[in-house]
């Protein structure tokens, strides 16, 4: 197996051309380059890939980041701008679950505590963000399950949750694809387990968790879905920097509202 240091060197030239006003086009390409890596030439395009996640983390509303960003459809209202802003804020905060992974496993162990919380968590926050309530009045027409295609949908956003809608269906094992493999282990053992052997017994045959290489899967998976992940939140906060939200006057009449009601 060769090492793609053409697509390396790549990798790092783009990390040195990136700032506040390219960063999410630099990003996406970056995405891309790692989606055609071998799992070798991944381990050496880890450090410029780390240093633009790195990058990716501290973006916020104001930085400019893609040329052509993906607009709303629609006028936005104020709530509709609370909406996204909520969706961004939660975005960072499972994108910080799954970045603390690595670093809880390189300093204690695979299956230690710190590990499987920030595991669990995102477990909890992909489900409730992209998975659950799919067959409720809430989703009717809504292409995919979760919280946030409620909020993207009405405002003609839906397309930017598409790359993580293809992330969740990659097949998994023979039957179960990724993202129902995080509804079961969410389901079946964080909300309603009962913490019995036999429950874990038929969670462990269904996702065939003891084959190290459905493990390894797993793990690919869960940073495919990552990088997807700071995407859409570099996207998003593009969004908000394009509407021109003066987040302090959207605040400030918002109580005024609520004061009044």
């Amino acid at each position: 197996m060769t090492i793609d240091y053409q697509q390396i060197i790549k990798l790092v030239e783009l990390k040195k051309s990136s700032n506040s006003d390219n960063l999410g086009d630099v990003f996406a390409q970056a995405v891309e380059i790692r989606t055609h890596l071998d799992e070798v030439s991944k381990i050496f395009a880890e450090l410029p890939l780390t240093e633009l996640r790195r990058l990716a983390s501290h973006a916020e509303i104001g930085w400019k980041l893609f040329s052509k960003p993906c607009l709303p459809t629609h006028t936005l209202s104020d709530k509709d701008i609370l909406k996204l802003l909520g969706v961004e804020r939660a975005l960072h905060e499972l994108c910080y679950c799954c970045e603390r992974i690595e670093e809880a496993t390189v300093i204690t162990w695979g299956g230690s505590s710190p590990t499987r919380f920030y595991l669990n968590s995102i477990y909890h926050y992909v489900s409730s963000m992209f998975l659950v309530d799919t067959s409720k009045e809430t989703h009717k027409n809504l292409p995919m399950g979760g919280t946030v295609i409620r909020a993207f949908a009405p405002i003609g956003l839906s397309n930017l949750l598409e790359p993580i809608d293809k992330v969740l269906k990659q097949p998994l094992g023979k039957d179960i694809c990724f993202g129902e493999t995080i509804l079961l282990l969410r389901h079946s053992h964080l909300v309603h387990g009962d913490f019995s052997p036999e429950r874990f017994e038929y969670l462990v045959a269904k996702t065939e968790m003891r084959d190290p290489k459905q493990q390894e899967k797993l793990s690919d998976s869960v940073w495919d879905l990552f990088y997807q992940l700071l995407l859409l939140d570099l996207r998003l906060i593009s969004v908000l920097t394009a509407i021109d939200v003066n987040i302090t006057e959207l605040a400030i009449r918002y109580l005024s509202i609520v004061k009044k009601e």
